[in-house]
This record gives C-alpha cells, structure tokens and sequence, in this order.
C-alpha cells in the first residue's frame, strides 16, 4: 500500500473538485445578474 500514492491522488481529486465548484459557482452568478 503507497502512501504517497494515495495522497497524490487525493490532492489532484480535491484540486478538480474545487476547480469544478468554482465553474458552477460563476456561471450561476453571471446567470444571476444576465
């Protein structure tokens, strides 16, 4: 069991989930004021 491993994947899974978060957030913002 790689520790390491885990804890990369970990991190590039958050990092894309926090980019996708970040997505949806502004385009219901710029819907919201269009």
């Amino acid at each position: 069991m790689n520790d390491h491993m885990f804890v990369e994947t970990l991190i590039i899974s958050s990092s894309f989930f926090a980019i996708a978060v970040i997505l949806v957030a502004s385009v219901m913002f710029l819907e919201r004021k269009g």
